[in-house]
């Protein structure tokens, strides 16, 4: 994904809330993604504990395993904080919900908020989108990996023979 910068006039308030939305949306699949991997590697990691100790040489690649399953969480989480906090932080401004459906007129007003003020804060949620969509990208790499490690951890049990 390359960077946007909308420039003066040249993209319509609908155009950059799309925007947002579709990335937002794809920050959703790559964290799901990740957990889907994440969760794998759980049930499997513990699984393998559970049918007996693995070896010395799979226990030291263990620490190294859970610390790519942490920062892999890490980034997923901080993807989803992120994004709560700048919604918040836009309703807070505007005092308007955050939904495409009533996008920026203040929820008991027909006062629609100035276009200045929409533009605003319309770049602050596509710049948030994009960190959040750069925060759950880096969770699906450690989650991928935490899985490639998990294969490695894997096979020093078994070459230990447990």
């Amino acid at each position: 994904m390359t960077a946007f910068r909308p420039g003066p006039d040249k993209e319509r308030p609908e155009d950059l809330l799309g925007q947002a939305c579709t990335l937002v949306r794809l920050c959703g699949r790559d964290s799901a993604v990740a957990a889907v991997v994440l969760a794998l590697v759980l049930v499997g990691t513990v699984s393998r504990l559970a049918a007996g100790p693995p070896g010395l040489a799979a226990l030291a690649l263990l620490p190294v395993l859970a610390g790519a399953f942490a920062v892999s969480t890490g980034y997923a989480v901080r993807s989803r904080r992120t994004l709560l906090a700048v919604l918040g932080e836009v309703r807070g401004r505007t005092g308007s919900p955050v939904d495409p459906g009533v996008p920026w007129t203040p929820f008991g007003s027909a006062v629609a908020l100035d276009e200045r003020v929409r533009d605003a804060e319309l770049r602050r949620l596509l710049s948030a989108a994009h960190r959040c969509g750069e925060l759950s990208w880096q969770a699906v790499a450690w989650s991928a990996a935490t899985a490639v490690l998990f294969l490695f951890w894997t096979l020093a049990a078994a070459m230990a023979g447990g």
